[in-house]
C-alpha cells in the first residue's frame, strides 16, 4: 500500500461456524479491525484508505466439519476498492 498510495482496500473478517452466529459476527468484525489497526499503527497506512467488515460464518471456503476446514475459514480477505 505504501507503493500505491491511491489504493484503498476493504478487510473482510471471517470465522468458522463454531459458536453463536452473533458472537461469530462480532469476532469477524474484531478480526478485520485488528488487521486494520496493524496496517495503520505498524506500517503507517492512512486509516481512511482501509474499510473493514465482518462476515461471520456466512462465506466459508472449506468444510466446517473438519479441524482443517475450520482453520481455513478463520481468515481475513483483502479486497481492492
Amino acid at each position: 500500500m505504501k507503493q500505491f498510495p491511491a489504493v484503498k482496500i476493504k478487510v473482510l473478517g471471517h470465522t468458522s461456524s463454531d459458536g453463536d452466529d452473533n458472537a461469530n459476527m462480532e469476532l469477524s468484525r474484531k478480526r478485520a479491525s485488528a488487521v486494520k489497526d496493524l496496517l495503520v499503527n505498524e506500517f503507517g497506512i492512512d486509516a481512511s484508505r482501509i474499510e473493514t467488515e465482518g462476515m461471520g460464518e456466512t462465506q466459508p471456503i472449506a468444510d466446517n466439519k473438519t479441524k482443517e476446514g475450520k482453520a481455513a475459514n478463520r481468515r481475513v480477505e483483502f479486497v481492492k476498492l
